[in-house]
């Protein structure tokens, strides 16, 4: 029994192996099954997403024969068709179609002679758009929609695509094309210059090409190029050898070819179509990254009708390029014809304003007939609008003009126009200021800060003026008649800004407060509001001044009164209402009425004759408690004998440097006789008794004149002449003052080094002013600085000559300081820049700038591990310490997840250090802020503090930053440098990751492990598939989706699941043996999970042998042979992610091990 069934056993066994082989060669081998010709089919879009540029633009895509991604349904030739279907009169396109996308830049593709091949020489699907390589886009998906993006965008056209106009029409005459394009400009400047036609036959359907799986043909493939001198050059014929070389102007000029052959397009004319671009440049084509294709056009686009917007203006009545609500502006647009036919249907140019999102219609101008014929007229359309309903509360309102009711036109890109104009508001006012101290004294002045806000986008403070008015407190009698000023602007460009007005308070003004009202007006005239600012300044009371001369002569014994106008006054009381007292017994009493006092020398043992004093006492009603005393001041009288002559009080001469001057006495004399009857004074005789000065004034008499004269110009100070005059038996003297005039000059003060300097915080700074003081015309000690005034209050002093200052707060400082003489002032400014620390400085420029230079490398891609190689610059001080603070921080979340604080080792200053950027976590995990490598957004930050060895204190002022701003491009956009370490650092992280899965340790996680090692061995494998790649392995995978290759594959799973069920029916045919047979032991490493072979097929996951298999749905069948439909199969595990499943993973790896997959990504 046991025999029978071992044999049937055998015979079902080699029936079954029998099969498998027979199938499994016929898969090998497997001729073609015949090719059904396809239905012609209308074709259509699918479902694109792009959206108009308003302009033609034109692309340029690499294909070929085996390219799956470009064969595929919706991939790269179904993405180009469906924007040439969507969008017939915007794009333009050539397919360079090669055998194979190892290699494509053959003849065939179109790599002839004279054409510049400027693209990659292997790899499709590849598109190019406006002959840039900047414009670029590999691979595709299957979703028809790979390109529209860039479409969308303008496909890397130059700016003024519809500045140029262009046809191209194609016909047969006999057994060669009739081929013409023309073009021409139709912009307002002047067209692009060094221009070539490119220009080339394409059949668009490609015939002859055919795709090895997937839509059975592509699209536009190239042919020949349409050269100059009516010539062609095609992949294997023609003689062409240069493209047209044109010059575009307003005239329509046209290029013709009437020798290229039908056969030169397999489809003949139904397929022919003619491609065309103006580009700038020496060579077609260009590449690059600058927009240099001007325009384009095939022979199935029809001419294009289009008119447009263009010259929108805004003007004001009044001519300022803004308006105030009320003003009225002209709205001034063209309506241009830019297409190729003319335009007959009406329409209208609609002018407009918007108020936010509402639109307001203004006026519309008919649209005439615009003609495309150069020199044609166009419409100007021209409308005022009154601008009195706008809104009082807006900055600014966009005016437009934009075309309604138009039908025909084919571009609406050009169809309206916006210009914003400013409204001008009403200013406001901010509250002034007093700049210094807010008492002044009489005849001095105070300095005010008028500051107020625009309000708009149309004034600043050099177009805004402020009125100022003063009143007594309280009182609202305005009055603008002593403010002066307002030329000068102060801290511009400040929160302080504002202009510096003066108010010199009159003669006649009452001491006590007073207030400030102000108000701002902008360039148009508009006034703000007044503020008023109470108790602004106060008006010290002025002291009563008493004068001694001119000195006026009274007789002996004689009660005599005398007028004391310009002897006595006050700045702000009348003489008749002050009060004039004295303890003087030769004072009589104050007379208020008349202003006189009376005075009285009475004889006692004679004349008191001479010039005597009265002490006298003023009180202007002032409080004078703190010094204890009313103003007093001597009043001198000449007195004389009865019969004597009589001096009135002569004046004080004044003279000017350098001059001189003359008085006549006789009016200043008279006489009496003894019997006290006036007499004539010519008769009296006249000489000078002295001259207090003789070395400052020189006098003389000339009869009754008195002549004087200074020494020298450069004197000043005061004589006194004593004159006497004599009737012959009496005589008086009087003195007279002559007073020199000097040309003042104010002290000055030699700035030289403290101008501007540099102090640190809390740091004292002695600077002696004496020793800096001059005054060329002034003694010693009549001279001195006044008390300093600093932004920072109490920052500095002045003690005893010397300025002292010591600041709390870092920043600029302005330290203001006056030297005056009495007479004249002179202001000087102190810049002081207070800081705490000195800034240091970070260079990433290797130029000897900065006190660091730090040269970081490995960090613009994503994955990368930065490394920074930083030494200090030959302009860096002698640092004791630098403490560096590295973080790892990311720009889109702002978070850090990275802090490395640390000081250098100072044994290296000459040498430099080098530091990897594996910085710590900021969690005090221990671990690394970034196991594998820097993310989207990262960035490394750096800033420094350091200390010299004089014990100054340096710091960075901000963080520097290295971030990574893109991803790790694909393999084979890699340079050969990059693409060397990107396998180098896969070899080494899957060498750890298996150490790591060797690690006993680790056996609790190997699932996550296993999840990681598939996603680097499919990295490596798609690395390894450039040919570039120095991969330490034989085997290579494609980079085709190849639909057979996809049904070898599940055979060899077929093949795999039959040997396993032959093992097991060996298995259970020598264990039902019998006991007789020695069991037979099967070697583990033989068993198909240890396979390594097929497990490769599966990415290298041998685990998936041990977990059930999902159903396989059988290969389809190539038309006409329908198979039956297929039961649907599962969906197992976790949703795929957005980009599809992984490189190198099969759905029963997904099944599995998906969920580890999205996990690790998630927390990477």
């Amino acid at each position: 029994m046991n025999t029978a069934v071992r044999s049937l056993a055998l015979a079902i066994v080699a029936l079954f192996l029998g099969s498998l082989a027979s199938g499994m060669m016929g898969e090998l081998y497997q001729s073609p099954l015949p090719v059904l010709e396809e239905e012609p089919v209308v074709q259509e879009s699918h479902g694109t997403h792009a959206t108009s540029p308003g302009h033609v633009v034109f692309g340029q895509y690499i294909s070929s024969d085996n390219c799956g991604h470009c064969s595929k349904q919706g991939g790269g030739s179904d993405a180009h068709h469906s924007l040439k279907v969507t969008f017939p009169d915007e794009y333009v396109y050539v397919t360079y179609m090669s055998a194979s996308f190892g290699t494509t830049n053959t003849a065939r593709a179109g790599n002839v002679a004279p054409y510049n091949w400027a693209w990659t020489t292997g790899g499709a699907p590849d598109a190019y758009f406006g002959d840039r390589t900047d414009k670029r886009q590999s691979g595709a998906d299957a979703s028809y929609t790979t390109y529209d993006s860039l479409f969308s965008s303008g496909g890397g056209m130059h700016s003024t695509v519809n500045d140029y106009g262009m046809s191209a029409a194609i016909s047969q005459n006999g057994g060669n094309y009739d081929i013409s394009i023309s073009y021409k400009y139709k912009g307002s400047g002047t067209a692009a210059s060094n221009m070539k036609l490119y220009a080339a036959l394409v059949d668009k359907d490609c015939t002859g090409y055919s795709y090895s799986s997937g839509i059975p043909h592509g699209y536009n493939c190239w042919m020949a190029w349409l050269t100059a001198g009516d010539t062609y050059k095609s992949k294997s014929s023609g003689t062409g050898s240069a493209f047209h070389s044109v010059s575009v102007t307003s005239t329509d000029t046209t290029q013709s070819w009437t020798s290229v052959p039908t056969s030169v397009v397999p489809g003949g004319i139904n397929k022919a179509v003619v491609v065309a671009a103006l580009m700038s440049g020496n060579q077609v084509s260009v590449g690059g990254s600058s927009p240099h294709v001007y325009h384009a056009i095939d022979s199935t686009m029809g001419p294009k009708m289009d008119i447009g917007v263009s010259g929108m203006s805004v003007t004001n009545d009044l001519g300022t390029d803004s308006y105030i609500r009320g003003d009225t502006v002209t709205l001034q647009a063209d309506v241009k014809n830019t297409g190729d036919l003319d335009y007959t249907n009406g329409g209208s140019l609609e002018f407009f304003y918007k108020n936010g999102a509402t639109t307001t219609a203004i006026d519309t101008v008919s649209i005439p007939t615009l003609n495309v014929a150069p020199g044609s007229p166009y419409l100007t359309g021209t409308v005022t609008f009154d601008t009195s309903n706008l809104p009082s509360n807006v900055w600014s309102t966009n005016f437009g003009a934009r075309l309604v009711g138009i039908s025909g036109d084919m571009s609406g890109s050009n169809n309206m126009a916006e210009i914003g104009v400013n409204h001008d508001r009403v200013p406001l006012i901010k509250t002034p200021q007093v700049l210094g101290s807010d008492v002044v004294q009489r005849g001095d002045y105070v300095s005010l800060l008028a500051k107020g806000d625009a309000n708009d986008n149309v004034d600043t403070i050099d177009s805004m003026s402020f009125e100022v008015e003063v009143s007594p407190a309280g009182l609202s009698d305005w009055d603008a008649s002593i403010v002066s000023g307002g030329e000068n602007v102060l801290y511009r460009d400040s929160a302080q800004e504002g202009r510096e007005y003066i108010i010199t308070p009159s003669m006649t003004m009452s001491a006590g407060d007073y207030d400030v009202r102000v108000r701002t007006v902008d360039s148009r005239g508009q006034t703000s509001d007044w503020t008023v600012s109470d108790d602004m300044f106060e008006l010290a009371n002025g002291r009563p001044l008493i004068v001694s001369d001119p000195v006026p002569t009274v007789m002996c014994d004689l009660s005599t009164k005398v007028s004391m106008d310009g002897h006595v006054s006050d700045p702000e009381t009348p003489l008749r209402d002050l009060v004039i007292t004295s303890s003087s017994d030769n004072f009589v009493a104050w007379h208020p009425a008349t202003e006189e006092i009376e005075v009285l020398f009475p004889y006692d043992n004679g004349c008191p004759l001479g010039q005597k004093g009265i002490e006298i006492r003023v009180d202007d009603g002032g409080d004078y408690t703190d010094s204890g005393e009313l103003p007093y001041g001597t009043l001198l009288f000449n007195v004389i004998e009865n019969g004597q002559p009589r001096w009135a009080g002569l004046p004080i001469q004044v003279v000017d440097e350098g001059s001189s001057g003359v008085l006549s006495l006789l009016e200043y004399l008279s006489d009496t006789d003894d019997t006290g009857q006036s007499v004539s004074a010519s008769s009296l005789s006249l000489q000078i008794m002295d001259n207090s000065n003789p070395e400052l004034v020189s006098v003389e008499l000339r009869g009754s004149t008195l002549g004087f004269e200074t020494a020298d110009d450069d004197v000043n100070g005061e004589t006194v002449v004593t004159l006497r005059a004599s009737d012959g038996e009496q005589y008086s003297d009087q003195t007279v003052t002559i007073r020199i005039n000097p040309i003042n000059d104010a002290p000055r003060l030699d700035m030289t080094d403290i101008e501007e300097f540099s102090l640190k915080i809390n740091r004292q700074k002695v600077i002696n002013l004496n020793s800096r003081l001059t005054d060329v015309d002034s003694p010693q000690g009549t001279y001195w600085v006044n008390n300093p005034q600093s932004t920072e209050v109490g920052s500095a002093r002045l003690v005893t000559g010397d300025l002292i200052l010591n600041f709390e707060e870092v920043g600029v400082q302005t330290v203001t300081i006056s030297t005056t003489d009495g007479y004249a002032t002179n202001s000087y400014e102190i810049t002081v820049n207070v800081f705490d620390a000195l800034p240091f400085y970070v260079s990433k420029v290797d130029d000897g700038s900065g006190h660091l230079f730090v040269d970081m490398v490995n960090y613009t891609y994503e994955t990368q591990t930065p490394a920074a190689s930083f030494a200090l610059t030959d302009e860096a001080p002698n640092f004791n310490v630098i403490s560096v603070t590295w973080s790892l921080c990311n720009e889109l979340s702002g978070t850090c997840d990275g802090f490395w604080e640390y000081d250098l080792d100072m044994s290296r200053a000459n040498t430099g250090w080098t530091q990897e950027m594996n910085i710590p976590s900021s969690y005090g995990d221990g671990g690394f802020a970034r196991t594998n490598g820097m993310r989207d957004m990262d960035y490394i930050g750096l800033t420094v503090r350091a200390v010299d060895d004089v014990g100054q204190e340096y710091k960075t002022t901000s963080t520097s930053k290295w971030m990574t701003t893109e991803a790790l491009p694909a393999p084979s956009e890699m340079d050969d440098a990059m693409i060397d370490w990107y396998v180098a650092e896969l070899v080494a992280d899957i060498s750890d990751l298996e150490a790591e899965m060797a690690d006993d340790a680790n056996q609790g996680d190997q699932a996550s492990l296993e999840a990681r090692l598939m996603e680097l061995n499919a990295k490596f494998d798609l690395a390894c598939e450039d040919p570039r790649a120095a991969c330490p392995t034989d085997e290579v995978q494609s980079n085709g989706g190849d639909d057979a290759g996809g049904s070898l594959n599940m055979n060899i799973i077929v093949i795999v699941i039959g040997v396993l069920i032959v093992a097991a029916l060996l298995g259970l045919m020598f264990m039902r043996g019998g006991n007789e047979q020695e069991e037979m032991k099967w070697n583990e490493s033989a068993l198909p999970v240890h396979d390594t072979v097929a497990n490769s097929m599966y990415g290298g996951a041998g685990a998936i042998f041990q977990q059930p298999v999902a159903p396989v749905a059988p290969a389809a069948q190539p038309a006409p042979v329908v198979a039956p439909p297929s039961p649907a199969v599962p969906h197992a595990g976790p949703p795929l992610p957005p980009g599809g499943l992984p490189a190198g993973w099969s759905m029963e790896q997904w099944a599995y091990y998906g969920q580890q997959y999205l996990d690790q990504l998630n927390n990477r």
